[in-house]
């Protein structure tokens, strides 16, 4: 079984949804006191069979009305898994599913149970006792008294419903009066009740024969593989050694090359010295005065770009000055011009307006007649009627006239004043252009004179005439003189390095010389060593071959043990019925005689269940002392545990001691061995195989260095383990582990938790 993911809402301290993943092998589960952490590992248990330490109403969260859902999924055997189990309502109905592999497999409670219980093969009871283990369960075994201790393990493994059995046995014999009429009618067969008691007793006789001779097959299997692991150790050591050596050897060859290179190299840098000499003496006459070159030449290019300079300076012919005058003048003509054209405009107006007026006089003039009276002074017009008509018409024909000289004058100032508007402009343009050329003429001949000046000032500082080309013929002499200069200095410095260079050649031939002999050493080691990686192969195939068949082996006697178990309980549960058969046929005369052998068989059972508690002592020995071996690298002989009191000793050197005698940590190792060999024997029991295990606070009590001791023995476990939970509240020891989830307690007695590292 391996849990992969828990899903919870509104259980316990749980109410905000939580969906958790749960990672293989060594996982901590880590938080504050109080916080929930142990409620997140019970809801495994809550959710798979519906088993609380409380009511079922308090596994909702307190205040919350909402369904409480607990769901756990996991993968068993090749399979996927899903059983949720939810509590709804105010009389908080459970219901619970499961689902395999994607289809649902069960609905209802009773059914999901069976179906969980048929996957496991174990019920709520074997599973917690066979994959819970708390801390105070650990310390019992070395701390509590013999009693106490005694009754934890038979708890643990399941033995106390044996002495329920015996109990119930004795009390029906107080009730056999009322019983006997019903067994008279019903009494069974003794002779074939008990030649099927022989014939179990037979069959288990010879299974557990069967179980034993396995059981030394799988012993001799185990010699044979201790024999061919300590075969491949040796192997392996020598293997180390050999690549050991191999990788140095590299390394000096490495270092054998590098050197025979660094000596070639100084070999031909002392080879080249002579011709450095020779060199040096034929560029040195080349790059004196090179001072003097570079100087003449900086003089013959100044005089050069100054003569380019005045080549350069060209100065246009100098025209008219600008015409200021002229065209001050032609922007008066303009002005006067619009001025005449804008007050003929004027009078033009005046001249239409009186035009209109007369026009409107004359018009109401004509609608008048001589008998009607004057629009002004109200008498009779009479005779002046004609004297006033023509009046009027001579004010319109007077001031028609008079338009129409002004228009006519108008018609020929308009063409007049554009022209000189025209001629205005084009002057102010004439003048601006004339005014930047004048300007540009000016800053010509500046440069010029400028340039002129610098060519004098250069060809005095020369000294004599220019010649053409000859910037370029003392160019390339400056150049040839520099690049000799360059080379001398370099081969002066080669010179100045002779000595270095004799005493590296000396140290490296000498470095050489002594990586060779490291070189042939490790060769010659490497052969002495007689290492073949054909035989460290077959050793290896040798040891997987042993614990193959080790494995199968511990397989088949495990198998045959559990046939022998199965065959000895047939048989035990035969005997019984033919106890009881027999008993009822001798106790049919009397009640006294039907009590007495009901407490007979009460005694049986009584036996019986010594006898079983009689067994489980030497296999829980066997399991916790093979498993404290393993987590003690075999330190000590053996660890024994008392069949009786179920007190642990440790065999060291032959003698047996209590716990007194052994520091904490030998005493924690051998309390989590006693209490994996219960897990692991009620698994065998139950038929189940979890392959789950959870180790609630084993951390608490523990020093650091106990702490280191019980973490190395969980590491230890996961062999034996697909999934060991560590709750804890040690937050130190989440960085040990390589899995660890957090529970973190929020306000209001809330929870949440997240997977910290996978």
């Amino acid at each position: 079984m391996l849990l992969q993911r828990i899903y919870l809402r509104n259980y316990r301290t749980y109410e905000d949804e939580l969906d958790l993943e749960i990672p293989p092998g060594l996982v901590g589960i880590y938080g504050a006191n109080g916080s929930g952490k142990s409620y997140l590992v019970e809801s495994v248990l809550f959710a798979l069979w519906g088993k609380s330490r409380t009511s079922i109403a308090d596994v909702r969260t307190t205040g919350v009305g909402g369904d409480c859902v607990a769901e756990v999924q996991f993968e068993h055997e090749g399979h996927q898994y899903v059983v949720r189990r939810t509590v709804t309502g105010i009389n908080a109905t459970v219901r619970a599913s499961a689902f395999a592999d994607g289809g649902q497999m069960a609905e209802g409670v009773r059914d999901t149970g069976r179906y969980v219980h048929s996957i496991l093969g174990m019920d709520d009871a074997a599973f917690r006792s066979s994959v819970f283990a708390e801390q105070k369960q650990l310390a019992a075994f070395s701390d509590q008294r013999p009693q106490q201790r005694k009754d934890l393990v038979l708890k643990l493994l399941g033995v106390t419903p044996l002495d329920t059995a015996r109990d119930d046995a004795r009390k029906d014999s107080r009730s056999a009066r009322d019983r006997l009429e019903a067994l008279t009618r019903a009494l069974p067969d003794v002779d074939e009740l008990r030649n099927g008691a022989d014939d179990a007793v037979a069959a288990a006789d010879a299974a557990e024969v069967d179980a034993a001779a396995e059981a030394n097959a799988a012993a001799a299997a185990r010699e044979r593989l201790a024999s061919a692991d300590s075969k491949l150790v040796q192997l392996d050591e020598l293997r180390r050694t050999y690549d050991a050596v191999v990788a140095e050897g590299k390394a000096v060859k490495a270092e054998h090359d590098a050197v025979t290179r660094r000596v070639a190299e100084l070999d031909a840098d002392i080879a080249g010295l002579a011709q450095a000499r020779s060199d040096l003496d034929a560029l040195v006459p080349v790059a004196a005065g090179l001072s003097e070159s570079e100087a003449e030449l900086a003089r013959l290019r100044a005089v050069a770009q100054a003569a380019a300079a005045v080549v350069r300076a060209t100065v246009p012919e100098m025209g008219e000055p600008p015409d200021e005058e002229a065209c001050e003048a032609a922007r008066l003509a303009a002005e006067e011009s619009a001025n005449h054209l804008a007050a003929l405009d004027g009078e033009l107006g005046a001249a239409r307006s009186e035009l209109e007026r007369a026009r409107k006089a004359a018009s109401s003039s004509a609608s008048l007649s001589g008998e009607a009276d004057c629009p002004l002074c109200g008498q009779a017009l009479g005779d002046a009627f004609g004297q006033v008509q023509e009046h009027r018409a001579a004010e319109v024909a007077a001031s028609d006239e008079r338009v129409a000289a002004l228009e006519a004058r108008r018609s020929t100032a308009a063409p007049a004043a554009d022209k000189a508007r025209a001629g205005a402009k084009a002057a102010a343009t004439n003048l601006k252009q004339a005014r930047e050329a004048w300007a540009l003429a000016e800053q010509a001949r500046a440069r010029r004179a400028s340039a002129e000046a610098a060519l004098a000032e250069a060809e005095a500082a020369l000294g004599r005439a220019f010649q053409a080309g000859e910037v370029d013929k003392v160019a390339v002499q400056v150049e040839e003189r520099v690049t000799a200069a360059r080379e001398a200095a370099r081969l002066q410095a080669h010179l100045e390095r002779a000595p270095a260079l004799a005493r590296q050649h000396e140290a490296e031939r000498a470095r050489l010389h002594e990586a060779g002999v490291r070189l042939e050493r490790l060769r010659e080691q490497a052969r002495s060593l007689g290492f073949q990686p054909a035989a460290h192969d077959d050793a290896r195939a040798e040891r997987d071959t042993a614990a193959a068949a080790a494995e199968s082996a511990a397989k088949v006697a495990h198998d045959a043990q559990v046939v022998a178990k199965g065959a000895r309980v047939t048989a035990d549960a035969a005997a019984r019925r033919l106890a009881d058969a027999e008993a009822q046929h001798a106790t049919l005369a009397t009640l006294v005689e039907e009590s007495r052998h009901l407490g007979r068989l009460a005694d049986l059972l009584n036996a019986f269940r010594n006898g079983v508690v009689g067994t489980v002592g030497p296999r829980l020995s066997a399991h916790a002392a093979e498993l404290f071996a393993e987590l003690t690298d075999r330190e000590y002989d053996e660890l024994v545990l008392d069949p009786e009191t179920y007190e642990i000793q440790i065999s060291d050197r032959g003698r047996k001691h209590g716990m007194a005698r052994f520091s904490g940590s030998e005493t924690d190792l051998a309390n989590l061995a006693v209490r994996v060999a219960i897990s692991e024997h009620v698994r065998l029991l139950s038929g189940g195989t979890v392959g789950l295990l959870v180790l609630d606070e084993v951390f608490g009590p523990l020093d650091e260095d106990r702490k280191a001791r019980m973490l190395a023995a969980l590491e230890r476990l996961r062999g034996r383990f697909r999934q060991v939970l560590v709750v804890t509240h040690d937050d130190a020891i989440k960085a040990e582990l390589p899995n660890a989830i957090e529970v973190v307690k929020l306000p209001n007695r809330r929870a949440t938790a997240h997977l910290m590292n996978a």
